[in-house]
């Protein structure tokens, strides 16, 4: 049983992770406690959902869906991995739970049952935390190696500040009466991990290694992209001039929201900066292999 986190504790916690955090404006204050006469809290748990759409912000942090008003739930994960805090209060994101499998996760039990009807139900938006990552949900959309991560630092952050263990953490399908069948879905990787079906008891035993580390631990097997060399990438010299013209900067799918520069807009001019320092690493990286390779060659004629 815990508090449920203020705004400024969702933040502190979420950037302590190593979460990149957007705030939806009036999310501090948008909730559905007044609107229903409910209350949020004491939470007990942490309930993960995908959006079953695109570009779904806006839908989950205020404009909801016909006969469900938002926010329809806490936090909202995009693909790029950035997660925009949608509520502090009660959202409507959880729907009727199963008394069975919700005991299971109060409890932290190391199983969960399935939900069952017959053992009773509770309003789940009473009790839990919810997250919506953005995804279709057909299993074919694929959850990108930063959305996965920072799901996982999301679900970390909330149980480190409570004192709550991995198994505190469910997703939708493990605790609907109404046959819901989020989260589900191929991830692109996870640390060294490469593609996976997602599914709950992985997802768990993620953010269970994470909580044995300090919340500035990164998973092995960085997903940022590693720095080629001749002995970890075997180039060709067609390899090397297809990085050296053609590995350049990234353009900004939307050129109108540039300011001087129509390569990279302001709100994602850091990001882009990294990733062409990393790309002109790359260059001297296949540069060097060229002229060793050219030197070499020489010295063989010789």
């Amino acid at each position: 049983m815990a508090t449920p986190l203020t705004p400024e504790q969702w933040l502190k916690a979420l950037r302590a992770e190593g979460v990149t955090v957007q705030e939806y404006p009036g999310w501090r204050t948008r909730e559905r406690d007044d609107e229903t006469g409910l209350s949020f809290g004491p939470v007990r748990m942490f309930l993960n959902h995908h959006t079953a759409g695109r570009n779904s912000r806006d839908i989950v942090a205020k404009n909801g869906v016909p006969g469900l008003p938002g926010p329809l739930a806490h936090v909202y994960l995009a693909k790029n991995g950035t997660a925009t805090m949608c509520s502090a209060g009660r959202a409507n994101h959880a729907g009727k739970m199963a008394v069975n499998a919700y005991a299971s996760f109060r409890d932290e039990k190391s199983t969960h049952p399935a939900p069952s009807a017959s053992s009773g139900t509770i309003d789940g938006n009473d009790v839990a935390y919810g997250l919506e990552a953005e995804n279709l949900g057909d299993n074919v959309d694929v959850y990108p190696r930063e959305q996965y991560d920072a799901w996982v630092r999301i679900n970390a952050a909330v149980c480190r500040h409570h004192g709550w263990s991995a198994e505190s953490v469910g997703c939708h399908k493990e605790t609907s009466v109404e046959g819901k069948i989020d989260p589900r879905g191929p991830v692109e990787g996870y640390g060294s991990r490469g593609r996976f079906a997602f599914t709950p008891a992985q997802f768990r035993a993620d953010v269970a290694e994470r909580l044995r580390h300090p919340a500035s631990w990164s998973p092995g097997g960085s997903t940022s992209t590693p720095k080629p060399t001749e002995d970890s990438v075997a180039l060709s010299t067609d390899d090397v001039r297809k990085i050296w013209l053609t590995d350049g900067v990234v353009q900004n799918p939307n050129p109108e929201t540039a300011d001087d520069n129509p390569f990279i807009a302001p709100a994602t001019g850091l990001k882009n900066t990294e990733i062409v320092a990393r790309r002109l690493e790359r260059k001297v990286d296949a540069l060097t292999v060229l002229v060793n390779r050219l030197l070499a060659a020489h010295t063989q004629e010789k």
